[in-house]
């Protein structure tokens, strides 16, 4: 799985994760993200709290608004999703 990790300096330290969707073709696609993700946000000391159902479920969000990226920002103040294109 192609993963695009960046880190974001301003205005405070975060991480963004992104994902292109066409990547997740297999249960085994999902459960490697949902890793990455938990790595990511242990260093922030976050326990995201996501299951493969949720991802599954951010996919069709994603198909939904015709969006080809899942973006998770990752922060010392939790997790936000986005979409890009």
């Amino acid at each position: 799985m192609i993963v695009d990790i960046q880190v974001i300096e301003k205005p405070e330290i975060s991480s963004k994760v992104i994902f292109e969707t066409k990547n997740f073709t297999k249960e085994k696609d999902f459960k490697e993200a949902l890793a990455i993700i938990f790595m990511v946000c242990g260093d922030y000391y976050l326990d995201p709290e996501l299951e493969v159902e949720d991802l599954q479920g951010f996919l069709e969000e994603a198909s939904e608004k015709k969006k080809d990226k899942l973006a998770l920002y990752i922060s010392e103040d939790g997790l936000e999703l986005d979409f890009e294109e």
